[in-house]
This record gives C-alpha cells, sequence and structure tokens, in this order.
C-alpha cells in the first residue's frame, strides 16, 4: 500500500508582523527573522490534514533537521505566527531545518485532540515531510519537545532509534505520578480511557511514560534533560526521576537543572542558559 503519510498538502511563506518582529527583537535580534524562512505547512499523518510550521535558514543549503513537539493541549501552547518566529526561526538561524507539529484536532487539524495518544503519529510523520522537503538532509535528524512535547518525544525515541539526539526541556515521565498531584492532567486523559477500570487505565498511562519504558530507549541516542527548579506545572521530580531510571540502564543522558528556572523559560529568562545547552547539545550530536 502506498505511504502517503508526510505528504505536503499546503505550504505557504509567514511574514513576521511589525509586532512579531518587535517580540523577537526582545529576546533575540532581528538576524534571527532576516536570515532565516517560516512556513506553515499542512501535511498527512494518518490520513488526516495536520497543520504544522516549518522554519531553515534562508541561504540554499542541505540542513540537518529538528522535529520540535510543542507543549500544552488544544490551543493552548499552540503555535501561531509570532511564536513560530520566536521559538523555531531562532533554532532554525543556527544552521537547521525545524518542523513542528500542531497535533490533530488542534489549530485547523482534522480529527479529535489526542493527547498522549495517536498525537505521536503526527511527530513521527515529521520524519516522512523531512523527505518531502529537498533542504533537509534526512540522514540527520534529532528530536526535541517540552511538557507535553517532552512525553511525546520519549515516546518517539521508543518508536525510533535512528534520531541522532534528543532534547527535553521540563519533560513529562510519569503520568499516574502528575495526574496525583496536579488533577487537571486527568482531563486530558479521561475521554480515551473512560471506559476502563481504575487500575486498567493505569496501566494504559504507564505506557506513556518514560520511567516505565526507560531500559527500551535506544542505547545510541543521547538525551540532553533540562528542568526548572522551580517548575511548578511539572515539576522537577518528573525528570529526576526519569533520569535515576536512565542510570540503571546505561541510557547515554545529561541532566541539568535550571536554577529558579519555571515552566515557561522566555518569562523567567531562563531561556538563554536553556539555548546555549540546546545549541551546544545539537552542534556535537547533530
Amino acid at each position: 500500500m502506498l505511504n502517503i503519510d508526510g505528504i505536503i498538502r499546503k505550504r505557504e511563506t509567514v511574514a513576521c508582523t511589525p509586532t512579531g518582529l518587535a517580540t523577537v527583537r526582545q529576546y533575540y535580534s532581528a538576524d534571527v527573522i532576516e536570515s532565516t524562512i517560516v512556513e506553515r505547512i499542512s501535511y498527512l499523518s494518518d490520513g488526516l490534514n495536520i497543520n504544522g510550521y516549518t522554519a531553515r535558514p534562508k541561504d540554499k543549503g542541505i540542513y540537518p533537521v529538528l522535529i520540535w513537539n510543542r507543549g500544552g493541549t488544544e490551543e493552548h501552547g499552540a503555535l501561531d505566527d509570532i511564536r513560530a518566529h520566536l521559538i523555531l526561526a531562532s533554532t532554525a538561524a543556527w544552521g537547521y531545518v525545524v518542523l513542528a507539529t500542531q497535533y490533530r484536532g488542534n489549530v485547523g487539524s482534522d480529527g479529535v485532540e489526542d493527547w498522549g495518544g495517536d498525537d505521536l503519529h503526527d511527530a513521527l510523520n515529521m520524519i516522512e515531510v523531512a523527505k518531502n522537503l529537498d533542504e533537509c538532509d534526512t540522514s540527520r535528524i534529532a528530536i526535541e519537545g517540552a511538557s507535553r512535547g517532552g512525553m511525546t518525544t520519549y515516546r518517539a525515541l521508543l518508536e525510533y532509534d535512528r534520531f541522532k539526539c534528543a532534547i527535553v526541556h521540563a519533560g513529562i515521565t510519569d503520568v499516574p505520578s502528575l495526574i496525583k498531584i496536579r488533577p487537571q492532567f486527568g482531563q486530558f486523559v479521561n475521554k480515551r480511557y473512560s471506559d476502563l477500570t481504575e487500575d486498567a487505565k493505569n496501566r494504559e498511562l504507564q505506557k506513556i511514560s518514560a520511567v516505565y519504558f526507560a531500559e527500551k530507549l535506544p542505547g545510541q541516542t543521547p538525551i540532553l534533560i533540562m528542568h526548572g527548579t522551580d517548575d511548578n506545572i511539572v515539576p522537577i521530580e518528573q525528570s529526576e526521576a526519569l533520569v535515576a531510571q536512565l542510570e540503571k540502564y546505561g541510557i547515554p543522558h545529561q541532566f541539568v537543572r535550571i536554577e529558579g528556572g519555571t515552566h515557561v523559560a522566555l518569562k523567567d529568562g531562563s531561556y538563554r542558559e536553556i539555548d546555549r545547552l540546546r545549541r551546544a547539545w545539537l552542534e556535537k550530536y547533530l
């Protein structure tokens, strides 16, 4: 059967508005805008039209690829044109093609929101998207995510063992324990598992929680894990628990505690340290 996943249905360049330019200048410099191209795309994943973004250097060439997985759910945490320039283009300016999905059921994408479910396919099918973009060096692909996107990144590593490296910031690693201390996270999965007993639901949630499958993560993909010590959304204990498992099973990683860091790095200013760590990791392994 013909694989249609990753076929790009729509691709349009996004101009940076004066508001967007002012926002980028607040955190970076105008060079980010001047040296990159940001595009909105729509691509196929499981037969669904999924929306996303790409960012790449303006200079023609073939560049390594970074798949970037957003956090949040539904509209909360979704990318828009300004965030795409701020988050994706600032990384593309280092010399990468950055691909980001909005996930199914979000921001005009087909389907329904599926937090911790088949949204994984939308992230993994960015590999197929890369194969359809001439500027992508598909022999050099890395993956990154924050919060929910961190959970997606760990799950992706379980399914695809050829990523050159991975980066996770404030990632969710243990959904059952997170729901206990922050019950509002339960609403994201209650619909999917509403017909299951509590024990059965807990077993399903463990399947998407990296602390329970750490020993199966690929031993050749180094993971940079960063977490703010003052994160009150996804507490740092989520990353600490996973790091203990990675050390137990010899999975290559580096764990960095961001002192005073909260859940939104741009707001507390820790993004500068995070970007320094991210860039060094990509330069070393990708």
